[in-house]
């Protein structure tokens, strides 16, 4: 297949493999594993429906695989018998600790399963996020093994400029081996994703739609205020609705009641999360600041929106509730909360939030609302699925990526892990922890189903509705703030100088102002003058041109 290569990382360090084989064809891989499909496929029945929901198009029988992708299985299954070994497909993507402590048993499971299901061996490279993105530039560049990954923290735009991802339609890839996908994902998502015309990426099936600022503190640690939760109005979701001044007045009460502890685990959020601030094109070096009404590219940096952001933030870090290692913990804001260091973080919110933010933080959260719901023109586009462009076999690449969306076995393993040891069965077919297992002792527990390719087709966890995905459908459909820009990509590559420029100008004067470090009046004129010298102007003028020629194009007014 054809390479688009717009820039190519060269690296000469050579990366050790961090997991080892799954197995050979010589190891169990027959009746148990079908035995174990047919229970997962009749215990995630009801989940499968729900995510059948979030497919405007996906009808019967349209994900049975084609007579090519059959033959291919086939194929492999007789290469395999006769050399000894399955081929092995790498999948890749982060958490917020690194690698599970089951993670080995897992791919030994997943593998039993995709011998007899697909002829070939699946192993998950499970890599902490803090060090995701540099390592997959890292392995992407240098040959490593990657076949599968997502661009969440690497960026799907890089992705694309740097030449690490396939064009998923060449040589009818997408549509021989991949049918599965085409059923489970809505058209118009699929062509969000298209850069230039080309698909390079698949979207995860999840909230596209964001509930803006969702402040989220431990309730043990409520309790101990005497702060009743329950007593508050609540929004569409069920979460309490809020004030900046409710929230700051907790935040008062919380740090002189636990000194001992941070309140705030601060994250670079207060845009992406804590916002309707569109950053159109995938960054925000030039963004929508009304995008509901127009497509007007602005400085989002010497906006209002940012200033109140950053003079939150100050104000937080004088009264002593963010650490002052800040700057240099990277460590994910939810882990901060597990480890029982900090009480509160932000995010946003969707159906079922509570249950999943809980499970992060190892400990029941309350979630306060002081957003609104969002959609953004890279909603759908922000952190796609992709094949490598040097994937050895981008046939059985395809055909894993389609297993993980449309295959209940498949994705209970990659959402949940196994069946007895991470979680147990219900009578309504949720799941819930196994005996003697929670958040802090479970061998595999990943917290980014938001990642996952589909998780609406795996088993529902306890606590949230059997018809989640159905939920998450309408909230999407029912989003307040939709993009006028929805669906807008953009190949910077003609200015990916200037991008690179201006990712360097953020990372050296963005944090001290971001965090609170710095009063935001003399941080934000650092920081502007730095972009303006790095070429923002240039850089936005051409995000403009794309954006209005798109609108042409599409019709948008």
């Amino acid at each position: 297949m054809k390479k688009k290569i717009v820039s190519v990382l060269l690296c000469m360090v050579t990366v050790t493999s961090m997991l080892g084989g799954c197995g050979s064809a010589g190891t169990q891989s027959g009746a148990a594993a079908s035995d174990t499909a047919k229970e997962a496929v009749a215990g995630a029945s009801k989940s499968a429906d729900s995510a059948s929901a979030v497919s405007a198009d996906a009808s019967s029988g349209s994900s049975a695989l084609s007579a090519d992708a059959q033959q291919a299985i086939a194929d492999r299954k007789a290469k395999a018998q006769k050399d000894g070994k399955y081929e092995k497909i790498v999948v890749s993507f982060f958490d917020w600790t690194g690698k599970p402590a089951g993670l080995d048993r897992i791919n030994a499971d997943i593998c039993k399963y995709t011998e007899d299901a697909l002829g070939l061996d699946v192993e998950l490279q499970i890599i902490d996020s803090a060090a995701y993105g540099d390592d997959m530039k890292l392995m992407l560049s240098s040959g490593e093994q990657v076949d599968l990954f997502s661009t969440c923290a690497l960026g799907y735009n890089v992705c694309i400029n740097n030449g690490y991802v396939m064009d998923l339609e060449e040589d009818d890839l997408l549509s021989k081996y991949g049918t599965g996908i085409s059923a489970a994902v809505r058209k118009d998502y699929l062509d969000a994703c298209r850069v230039g015309g080309t698909l390079y990426g698949i979207p995860p099936i999840k909230d596209y739609a964001i509930q803006t600022a969702a402040v989220c503190i431990g309730q043990e640690y409520l309790d101990g205020i005497g702060y009743d939760y329950s007593s508050l109005q609540a929004d569409n979701l069920g979460y309490a609705k809020v004030t900046w001044d409710d929230i700051n007045g907790i935040f008062k009460q919380l740090h002189t009641k636990y000194p001992d502890k941070f309140v705030m685990a601060i994250q670079d959020n207060g845009l992406s999360q804590g916002s309707s601030v569109d950053p159109v094109g995938g960054d925000y070096y030039g963004g929508l600041l009304d995008p509901q009404n127009s497509l007007k590219v602005e400085d989002v940096y010497t906006s209002d929106t940012f200033k109140e952001w950053c003079q939150r933030a100050y104000d937080w870090n004088q009264a002593g509730y963010i650490s002052q290692d800040a700057l240099t913990d990277d460590t994910g804001a939810s882990a901060k909360v597990k480890s029982g260091s900090y009480m509160a973080m932000m995010a946003c919110s969707k159906p079922g939030y509570k249950t999943q933010i809980s499970g992060e933080c190892g400990r029941d959260m309350a979630v306060f609302d002081v957003g609104n719901s969002f959609m953004s023109s890279s909603s759908v586009s922000a952190f796609p699925w992709c094949i490598n462009q040097n994937t050895e076999d981008p046939v059985a690449a395809m055909q894993v990526l389609n297993a993980l969306y449309s295959d209940p076995v498949l994705s209970n393993y990659l959402c949940w892990g196994e069946e007895g040891k991470e979680y147990k069965v219900n009578s309504d077919t949720s799941i819930t922890y196994a005996d003697g297992v929670d958040a802090n002792n479970s061998q595999y527990y990943p917290n980014v189903l938001w990642m996952m390719p589909n998780p609406y087709v795996a088993h529902v966890w306890q606590g949230d509705p059997l018809d989640i995905g159905q939920q998450m459908a309408t909230f999407n459909d029912s989003c307040e703030c939709k993009s006028k820009a929805l669906g807008f990509t953009w190949d910077n590559s003609d200015v990916s100088s200037e991008y690179t420029a201006l990712k360097n100008a953020y990372d050296q004067y963005a944090p001290q102002v971001v965090f609170g470090f710095t009063a935001p009046e003399e941080g934000i004129k650092q920081l502007d003058d730095a972009l303006k010298a790095a070429g923002l102007d240039d850089y936005m003028a051409a995000k403009q041109e794309a954006l209005d020629k798109w609108a042409k194009e599409s019709g948008v007014q």
